[in-house]
């Protein structure tokens, strides 16, 4: 029985992350294999203002701890 590469593995782990995490972009750098989530909302029609997060960790699941914390922050802000 074959393993999954490890680049197989690391897309099902973006690909996991873009599901729970929707409106998020998740990237996975090869050359030092950290995990980064960025997004920007548009905050006035005119482009002059716009608001981001950008997120980095050195694993998934690292990333996904972050992803929720950030959730749970924004929430409360509401």
């Amino acid at each position: 029985m074959g393993m999954a590469s490890p680049r197989a593995g690391a897309e099902a782990q973006k690909a996991a992350l873009r599901q729970e995490f929707g409106g998020w972009t998740i990237i996975c750098t090869s050359d030092t294999g950290r995990w980064w989530a960025t997004r920007a909302s548009l905050v006035s029609e005119d482009l002059s203002r716009v608001e981001g997060a950008t997120l980095d960790a050195d694993t998934a699941e690292g990333l996904r701890l972050k992803l929720r914390e950030h959730s749970r922050a924004e929430a409360a802000r509401r």
